[in-house]
């Protein structure tokens, strides 16, 4: 293979290029239309230049399906790219009451054009509502499904599609949040592409279908798509998945199965990706739905994938010696209480009326909050350090506490002991009851406000991951990078006993850093508060909650469809 073929493979993934391009063109964008298939419109020129801005990028003029029990599972192989100019969105608000502005940034060197973009195109934070529009029917022209969803121009995929782009993309890989996300950011780097939300399941044994994967008009107009070039046409390919992937096991891949700390969790309570992609390095980590991530089941196109993306080689330096002497106050972190949400009730395995809820703690910089854990030689305890850094480099550290290891189901890995404490208490400030939750394993695991000084957009780029560890760990590191938080569903026993707990009105307290062990800018924000109102009897308790400054953070579950394979058994 000649080093032009190889560089085109090695752009858009190995199998996946339709066409070899000269390497001075890298990634030509194709010109496609709703009516025409990919075959028929990549012929434009290998060496001409591609059209400046963003454009569709088909890999090839077929989409692979997998079929099992009835169902097609579908993923189009479509990229936003961006030619000769980045883009940069910025979602914020003032408020989780207020409306999210969302901007369009177009960087081109050091030229910087920022445009607001129509309210009626705004999903939240979840990018651009209606924008993408995926349609599955025959050779002949019968529509079996078609569905209309928020674009994320983030995407949840990146590959870099010319030699002059960024080594690395600069934005995180995905859109969206939890109820309190004051601002997050999504983009498209020059020279990089990010991958359509367009993996799809339909109802169907037919075999001769076509998908027509499309961004829509007013969106189209506004991230300046050509109007020629808005839609990409694919015959789907049915492959075996049992040669590829081996038939044992294959139904959990597709339909999904709860993952570890999860098994509890509403239908409705969608993971970030964010959270997706780290939820299973420990913890009962969850997040809200309000995020155009991981709304579907395991996409078997990504199984073989790596979600690192590379630790940055150049944060290899000498440590530091601990040391009892403050700290300097741009190294540290401020760590502020989030109001708990999508709170309930259920009756654990031993017939115990519980009182579930989300708990969120966030980072709002300047320092990232990082914990290392150094043990105690053969003891299952470790002793803690906070690690102070500015600019990407350790400045200090100081002993801060402990972690131990956790040996329990859904969980076998370290624990840090001082970070947060949840109390049920009477108006008054009265205690009734603790969670049972008395340790953390910490990921950021949701965006809270991505404009905040030292904000971090990629954690995963840092270098500076969160490791649990298992039982051999002599040492592990959790960190809370500045602009992030972490979400903790409790459930079962690590959820409020209520036996005994009258009905009535009470507050969910939920305090960071509750013994003071953590060094931090302020503790002033450290403490939130929720209202509750709690009846019912033993074996049937109630739960009401009232808006929080005008938010209705409460999401009723949806019954289960048998048939419907968005909805999967606990």
């Amino acid at each position: 293979m000649g080093v032009a073929a190889t560089l085109a493979l090695g752009l858009l993934g190995e199998g996946a290029a339709a066409h070899v391009v000269p390497a001075s063109a890298a990634t030509q964008p194709a010109t496609t239309t709703a009516a025409t298939t990919v075959a028929d419109t990549t012929t434009e020129s290998a060496g001409s230049a591609p059209r400046r801005g963003l454009n569709l990028v088909p890999t090839g003029d077929t989409a692979q399906a997998y079929a099992y029990d009835g169902f097609v599972y579908i993923d189009s192989p479509v990229w936003l790219g961006a030619y000769g100019q980045g883009y940069e969105f910025q979602a914020k608000r003032a408020t989780a009451s207020a409306p999210v502005k969302l901007t369009k940034t177009v960087i081109r060197g050091n030229k910087r054009t920022t445009t607001q973009a129509p309210a009626a195109i705004v999903d939240g934070l979840n990018g651009f509502k209606g924008g993408l529009t995926v349609k599955i029917a025959t050779s002949k022209g019968k529509v079996l499904l078609e569905e209309t969803r928020s674009l994320c121009t983030g995407g949840g995929e990146r590959q870099r599609i010319q030699p002059t782009g960024r080594t690395e993309p600069l934005y995180p890989s995905f859109c969206g949040g939890n109820w309190f996300t004051k601002s997050t950011v999504f983009g498209v780097e020059e020279g990089w592409a990010a991958k359509l939300d367009a993996y799809f399941e339909v109802k169907t044994k037919r075999t001769d279908l076509v998908m027509t994967t499309t961004i829509n008009g007013t969106v189209a107009d506004f991230l300046g798509l050509p109007a020629k070039g808005r839609s990409v046409t694919q015959q789907i390919e049915i492959v075996d998945e049992c040669q590829i992937w081996g038939c044992e096991g294959i139904a959990s891949e597709l339909l999904g199965e709860p993952a570890e700390g999860f098994s509890t969790l509403a239908e409705d309570d969608a993971l970030t990706t964010r959270a997706e992609n780290l939820r299973a390095q420990g913890g009962a980590h969850g997040s809200h739905s309000e995020s155009s991530g991981s709304e579907h089941r395991t996409n078997l196109f990504t199984l073989d994938t790596q979600e690192h993306t590379g630790d940055v080689p150049s944060l290899g330096q000498a440590g530091s010696t601990p040391t009892t002497k403050k700290p300097a106050k741009d190294s540290l972190p401020d760590l502020v209480s989030v109001p708990a949400w999508q709170i309930g009730n259920e009756v654990d395995e031993a017939g115990i009326d519980r009182l579930t809820f989300h708990a969120h703690e966030w980072n709002a910089g300047p320092g990232p909050l990082v914990v290392e854990g150094y043990r105690r030689g053969s003891a299952e305890v470790m002793d803690a350090y906070q690690m102070f850094y500015r600019d990407g480099k350790e400045v200090g550290s100081t002993k801060t506490g402990t972690m131990e290891y956790h040996e329990a189901p859904e969980h076998d890995h370290w624990h840090f002991l001082d970070f947060a404490s949840y109390e049920l208490v009477t108006p008054k400030g009265k205690l009734v009851t603790t969670s049972g939750k008395q340790s953390w394993c910490l990921v950021p695991t949701d965006p809270v406000d991505l404009s905040v000084k030292g904000a971090v957009w990629r954690p995963e780029a840092t270098g500076l991951d969160s490791a649990c560890g298992d039982r051999s760990a002599l040492w592990l590191r959790e960190v809370l990078p500045a602009g992030w938080g972490d979400t903790y569903s409790q459930y079962q026993t690590q959820a409020f006993d209520l036996t005994g707990v009258r009905n009535g009105t009470y507050q969910i307290k939920i305090t960071v850093n509750p013994n003071g062990n953590l060094h931090e800018r302020t503790a002033s924000n450290n403490v939130s508060y929720r209202t509750i109102v709690l009846g019912g009897k033993p074996g049937a308790r109630t739960v009401q909650v009232p808006p929080y400054e005008g938010v209705d953070t409460e999401i009723p579950e949806v019954p289960e469809d048998p048939e419907d394979p968005e909805q999967v058994e606990d």
